[in-house]
């Protein structure tokens, strides 16, 4: 058949085909996108979670009345925290001393996390040491706190019945639980003795002469057992500085404002 007698396909015809070629080729290049996102999906959910981060380590640095805790990050930044769900007694008031005593030698210089207990107030935390042991459970079961009745804790309540029931710490004479006053004066009525009245004997020989005992005054310096140093100038030269409140030689004279850190 000539080539002048052959009909042409219509226009409309011809762009038809071509889109459905063109449809054609999409589907078999993109038609197994879905599955294939399925299965990444699937992938990603069977993916084992990656272990929870670990809260950073502190030292601690000192502790001020065996509630306020100084620790020191990696990185050396300083903070403070305040243990939780516990009381403690203030600078003078009974059994003070043996508080903060207690608390520096069980938290000093040791790696411990904290964990805030409400977010509204940042500087309230749990503080606990590498083995597990909650810093506020252990003072109120050794007796050196009392439990905050809003902390909403049975642990913490139950270990300060018990150290009650033992009478351990304050708990004990002469506090007897008081930690808001100084330590009760317990008042002893001094015996009453009858002075003896002797009658000299006459002597010829004249007396002797009085003697006189020269009384010495107290030392200030500490024993050949501990360290003593007269300034920060004599504790830098030891290489020493800074000297914190659980270290031999520490001093609140040395300590210019009283953070537990001397010579800084």
């Amino acid at each position: 058949m000539p080539a002048a007698s052959r009909r042409r396909l219509p226009r409309w015809m011809k762009i038809t085909l071509g889109v459905f070629g063109v449809l054609f080729v999409l589907g078999a290049v993109f038609g197994r996108a879905p599955a294939k996102s399925d299965n990444a999906a699937q992938a990603t959910t069977d993916k084992p979670s990656s272990s929870a981060v670990k809260p950073p380590t502190y030292t601690v640095t000192s502790v001020v009345d065996g509630e306020t805790v100084y620790l020191t990050d990696p990185a050396g930044v300083t903070k403070s925290v305040q243990a939780a769900g516990i009381e403690t007694p203030a600078a003078g008031n009974c059994y003070a001393t043996e508080t903060e005593e207690w608390a520096t030698q069980f938290l000093g210089g040791k790696q411990v996390t904290v964990q805030l207990a409400n977010a509204e107030e940042p500087t309230l935390a749990f503080v606990t040491l590498a083995d597990g042991t909650d810093f506020s459970t252990q003072a109120l079961k050794t007796g050196h706190a009392k439990y905050v009745a809003n902390a909403n804790s049975d642990a913490l309540q139950t270990a300060e019945d018990d150290a009650r029931s033992a009478n351990a710490g304050l708990w004990a004479a002469p506090c007897n639980g008081m930690i808001t006053g100084p330590t009760p004066v317990t008042s002893t009525k001094p015996a009453t003795t009858t002075p003896k009245t002797t009658t000299p004997k006459p002597s010829s020989s004249t007396p002797p002469p009085p003697q006189t005992t020269t009384t010495r005054p107290p030392s200030t310096k500490p024993g050949p057992d501990r360290t003593y140093y007269e300034d920060c100038e004599e504790v830098r030269a030891a290489g020493k500085a800074p000297l914190y409140l659980w270290q031999p030689g520490y001093r609140p004279g040395l300590d210019r404002d009283h953070n537990g850190v001397a010579c800084e």
